[in-house]
């Protein structure tokens, strides 16, 4: 058999495609456990010492495949914090601090808050958190309570509300 010499070029494109197709599994893989924005698809390419251009070429691949969606991470991150009980509001400050596009979390968020009630989700939380209802009786109780939902970012006056509520 004879064989094949190979010049610094050819070597080069040779390691850099075998380079892209490691980063392209490697995103996959990632992409199969759950949704990612852009941002931190980046990050955690990086992360395995990726060069630039292989993780631009990677993105971009992953976009046009249909695999790595901003609209889709937004509507499952935001999905999944609300579902913890967190005000939408929240939710879609700590998507974009995340690295989410704020126009595809304002999407998200339009469509996910047309049959939100902030009152109705905070009794859920507090029915799940104090079902014997002991905020009733202890001060310190209350106003743990009342900073577990501030913390959700619930206001002052759904809080009022809803611990008052028997």
């Amino acid at each position: 058999m004879r064989r094949r010499l190979l010049n610094k070029e050819q070597v080069s494109t040779e390691q850099l495609s075998a380079e892209k197709k490691a980063a392209y599994h490697y995103a996959v893989r990632l992409l199969t456990h759950r949704e990612f924005c852009e941002s931190d698809m980046r990050q955690r390419l990086a992360g395995r010492e990726f060069e630039d251009t292989v993780i631009s070429w990677t993105i971009n691949q992953l976009q046009q495949d249909g695999y790595l969606s901003e609209m889709r991470f937004a509507e499952s991150y935001l999905r999944s914090r609300l579902k913890k009980g967190e005000a939408p509001w929240l939710a879609a400050k700590r998507a974009e601090q995340k690295g989410a596009r704020s126009d595809a979390v304002q999407a998200a968020l339009a469509e996910l808050c047309e049959d939100y009630n902030a009152e109705q989700a905070a009794r859920e939380l507090m029915q799940t958190r104090d079902p014997g209802g002991l905020r009733f009786d202890e001060e310190r109780v209350w106003q743990r309570q009342a900073r577990f939902l501030r913390n959700k970012g619930f206001n002052a006056d759904i809080i009022l509300r809803v611990l008052k509520q028997r």
